[in-house]
């Protein structure tokens, strides 16, 4: 297993998990866009290995920001 096929994986489980949880994926290039009812929650990826950053979104509001994947996951596990 290559670590581009490893980031793949963490990109495609982070989706995978979130669309169970009730949220809608819209990829757009390095964007992944979830959303769940007035929630967004956007995971912005530097090259498929690493997440650059992420925001949370309430009825087009952002209420936080963050760099770390584990956060990003927190709030699609809501």
């Amino acid at each position: 297993m290559t670590s581009e096929t490893t980031a793949i994986d963490v990109r495609e489980a982070l989706s995978e998990k979130s669309v169970q949880l009730g949220w809608r994926r819209t990829q757009r290039e390095r964007v992944d866009i979830y959303s769940r009812g007035i929630y967004q929650v956007h995971a912005i990826w530097r090259d498929n290995a690493v997440v650059n950053g992420g925001a949370h979104y309430e009825d087009s509001v952002l209420l936080a920001y963050t760099t770390e994947l584990a956060k990003i996951q927190s709030w699609l596990s809501r």
